[in-house]
């Protein structure tokens, strides 16, 4: 049942684009966003601090996350053979392109989990799921998005 919707996806190029970006901005950003992580982090002794995005000042940074991605993965579908390679430089230069505007937006300070003695910063921990759980969406579709070996190997046929 999957199986023509998938083929669909794979045939078209905004389709499968449009699935890859959002394989790895929700992920991506969800985890930057949601209040699980400071849940957790609440549970670490000592004073804890934590820097999520909220809308709608943290537009800008999903923003920045978006173009960045889209324009990285666009220059290279046409040159890299492999969508999974494009799908993963982009999402390298996505998460480079958000470590600059965050740092340029709210400072250095907000990278160092121990800021002070007895005090925890846990948004190195939220950067960290983030990107894990990015990269791991992207790597799930694009492995999914992939021609299959026997639809290959019929359309050679074909040809």
């Amino acid at each position: 049942m999957t199986e023509p919707l998938a083929a669909r996806i794979r045939d078209s190029r905004l389709a499968s684009t449009a699935a890859l970006l959002l394989s790895f901005a929700l992920p991506f950003l969800w985890a930057l966003s949601t209040r699980l992580v400071w849940e957790l982090g609440k549970r670490v002794p000592g004073s804890v601090s934590d820097t999520s995005i909220a809308l709608p000042s943290g537009l800008s940074l999903v923003t920045i996350v978006l173009v960045a991605w889209l324009i990285r993965f666009a220059a290279l579908r046409s040159r890299v053979r492999s969508q999974r390679r494009a799908a993963w430089m982009a999402d390298t230069l996505a998460v480079a392109a958000f470590c600059a505007c965050f740092t340029w937006q709210f400072g250095r300070a907000d990278w160092n989990p121990w800021p002070e003695p007895g005090s925890t910063n846990i948004f190195p921990l939220r950067f960290a799921v983030a990107v894990a759980l990015g990269y791991a969406g992207s790597l799930c579709v694009a492995t999914y998005l992939a021609p299959r070996a026997a639809a290959a190997e019929s359309a050679k046929a074909s040809a």
